[in-house]
């Protein structure tokens, strides 16, 4: 970037964090020093337009906040769950919002007056924050994984983001690790996803509910809504039904995992997001798998670790693509 368009190294920069419930904006001066912020629902029933109209919105009362014009920020960045071409800054498919290849770079950026705008999954995002700020700042070959409702990934290979060659690397939520398993949203069977995500729990645990085999009937979780959460707290009071099913999660995902060190040599998983409140119950066979499963010589050099960057990587790994990209 250059003086002349009023922008320089130390402009401001703007980490947007689309999901399917809410849209966050942050503003990010020198230091990603936080200097506003704003969030609003998406409502992605309304459609696209009305969607990226409100991510506008977002991005100016941000920047309102800190008293900043949009023609001053060096970029902005938007970190969106789905599949994404961040070439174009195309969101190519994503079923929470009910979008398929809808140009959000080109439109969120004459939304904005013609500020710069680059596009990513989400998961590239919290990856390359974690690299930068977090907890992957020791490592130059880290995964990130994201577990709760699904399960997501990036990949961080010698120090940089690594997006493969149409930018759906690191989606080991789709690694099958039973061919002949329940069908996945994405079309096949047996995905760690199925699993290992709190939706897969919750279905596993219905499941078995429903079948009426041993040991159900005196479960916790008969006649209770069967959440993840409330999967893990019976399996915290010792439900056998629960802690089965808590178990599989871990081993299946470990199971995952231990593929990705085989084929990749990391340093680090970087293992977060909503399951994490499991605890032991669910991190203990992720890891023990991982390592049992993994050649020896990898498993015994990989580190599980946590993130550190909480609920704003969304935003900060945003504002960083927008730092990074290399505008045309």
């Amino acid at each position: 970037m250059s003086e002349a368009d009023g922008r320089s190294p130390d402009s401001p920069l703007v980490g947007v964090d689309l999901g399917g419930t809410n849209i966050r904006a942050m503003v990010f001066g020198q230091g990603m020093k936080v200097l506003g912020k704003r969030e609003a629902p998406t409502r992605a029933e309304e459609g696209a337009e009305n969607v990226i109209s409100r991510m506008a919105g977002c991005v100016r009362a941000a920047l309102g906040m800190a008293g900043i014009e949009p023609a001053a920020v060096a970029g902005v960045g938007v970190g969106a769950a789905g599949l994404t071409d961040w070439k174009t800054g195309t969101v190519l498919l994503a079923s929470n919002l009910g979008w398929r290849d809808v140009h959000l770079a080109e439109r969120l950026s004459r939304e904005l007056g013609g500020a710069r705008v680059a596009v990513d999954k989400d998961t590239n995002a919290a990856a390359l924050a974690e690299a930068r700020l977090g907890a992957g700042r020791s490592f130059r070959h880290f995964l990130y994984v994201t577990a709760g409702t699904g399960i997501g990934g990036g990949l961080v290979l010698n120090g940089d983001l690594y997006r493969g060659a149409t930018g759906g690397a690191g989606d080991i939520g789709h690694t099958v690790v039973d061919p002949d398993g329940p069908p996945c949203g994405c079309g096949s069977h047996g995905c760690v996803e199925v699993f290992s995500s709190g939706g897969g729990i919750v279905n596993r645990a219905k499941a078995l509910l429903s079948s009426g085999r041993m040991g159900t009937e005196g479960s916790l979780l008969k006649g209770e809504e069967v959440t993840a959460e409330a999967v893990f707290d019976a399996a915290s009071k010792g439900d056998a039904v629960a802690e089965g099913v808590v178990r599989r999660a871990g081993t299946l995902l470990g199971l995952a995992l231990a593929n990705y060190v085989n084929l990749n040599n990391p340093e680090a998983v970087v293992l977060g997001g909503g399951l994490l409140r499991g605890g032991e119950r669910y991190l203990q066979p992720v890891e023990s798998e991982m390592r049992s499963r993994a050649l020896p010589a990898l498993g015994e050099i990989v580190r599980l670790v946590p993130p550190e960057l909480g609920d704003d990587v969304g935003p900060i790994g945003a504002a960083l693509l927008a730092g990074e990209a290399e505008w045309q």
